[in-house]
């Protein structure tokens, strides 16, 4: 039997690390030796909770633990830089979502991995809800005809007001280390959903303003809208949102029907069942089932990037956001690079 894969954590100030790494330890072939991260606290909160080295230093964390994988959870810029050191030394990279605050640093990443030959993984939340998979595979299958509409309503009030620490909200409320506020942090799913199940849009139009924080950040709402041959889909992002609605998720229209990936269950609605039926989610695929999962498939049976987990199709995604961002600059519809 294998020996587990030794996996480091650089980068703890995104604070959806406390649950990307017990995700990656559903797979038993994975096992977490070291950290690192500049802030004292948080070194001694991973230390806690999962023993092991911890340094200050990225590099310092490669060179003396030399992990076959690392996760990384910084900030948006920096984890543009720790996938290059790392993929540097031959070590396969993990990475949340999005790939990086800009364009320019998602390539960077690519080029990095790429040129190394090592495996870079995009963590995507919301591809471990089987419904998801179930939509995408009905999209795909063609049985409700062409999408005209796919819209993704992302929202809360804000991410202190969700219960972000200061750490993640001391990033995420800049510019440089995150990209555009609230839409760097929600059209981020939306755009990698259209990247995936309708391709390269022929252009891309947004807007974006703070409306409702009264603090320095770069919007706290955006709506983008994405033009195909066809279809007009709509990415919404709040920071401002209180409750429930509208609906936070997906909705795919199709010309036959229309689907909302709901987790475990997917809403179908028909001409004839104009309501909608919620329906058990079909299972998915065995390596879509946690983030270990599937990197563990990928590395050790090397079956081929999936879906919206392809790293490419997160360059896709990044690329809608770039033309979105270039859009709300100058007021313009902009192509897609």
């Amino acid at each position: 039997m294998s020996s587990p894969l030794r996996l480091a954590v650089l980068g703890l100030v995104h604070d959806h690390v406390w649950s990307n790494i017990p995700n990656l330890l559903q797979s038993e072939a994975i096992t977490v030796v070291a950290a690192a991260d500049r802030h004292e606290p948080l070194r001694a909160q991973f230390s806690s909770k999962y023993g092991g080295a911890v340094y200050e230093t990225a590099e310092a964390c490669l060179d003396h633990e030399r992990p076959d994988l690392v996760l990384c959870c910084d900030t948006n810029r920096r984890s543009v830089e720790l996938v290059e050191l790392a993929a540097a030394r031959g070590i396969h990279c993990v990475v949340e979502k999005p790939l990086a605050n800009r364009l320019a640093g998602a390539d960077r990443m690519l080029q990095a991995c790429a040129a190394a030959g090592v495996r870079l993984v995009v963590n995507w939340p919301t591809a471990w809800q089987p419904a998801l998979w179930h939509a995408a595979r009905i999209v795909q299958s063609g049985e409700l005809g062409p999408v005209w509409q796919a819209r993704y309503h992302a929202a809360h009030n804000g991410p202190a007001s969700a219960g972000a620490s200061d750490y993640f909200c001391g990033w995420l409320y800049d510019e440089a280390e995150n990209g555009p506020g609230a839409l760097m942090d929600y059209c981020c799913y939306g755009a990698a959903l259209c990247a995936w199940l309708q391709g390269r849009p022929e252009a891309v139009t947004a807007f974006a303003g703070k409306f409702v924080k009264d603090f320095d950040i770069p919007c706290d709402n955006a709506v983008m809208l994405l033009r195909y041959p066809g279809a007009i889909s709509l990415l919404e992002a709040s920071w401002t949102q209180i409750g429930a609605v509208p609906w936070k998720g997906a909705t795919i229209n199709c010309v036959a029907g229309a689907l909302q990936p709901r987790g475990q269950e997917l809403l179908i609605s028909s001409a004839a069942d104009p309501q909608g039926s919620l329906v058990p989610a079909e299972p998915a695929p065995l390596w879509a089932r946690s983030l270990g999962a599937y990197t563990v498939a990928l590395l050790r049976e090397e079956i081929e990037p999936q879906g919206i987990l392809s790293a490419e199709v997160s360059r896709l995604g990044q690329a809608i956001l770039e033309a979105g961002i270039a859009s709300i600059a100058d007021g313009r519809a902009h192509p897609v690079s």
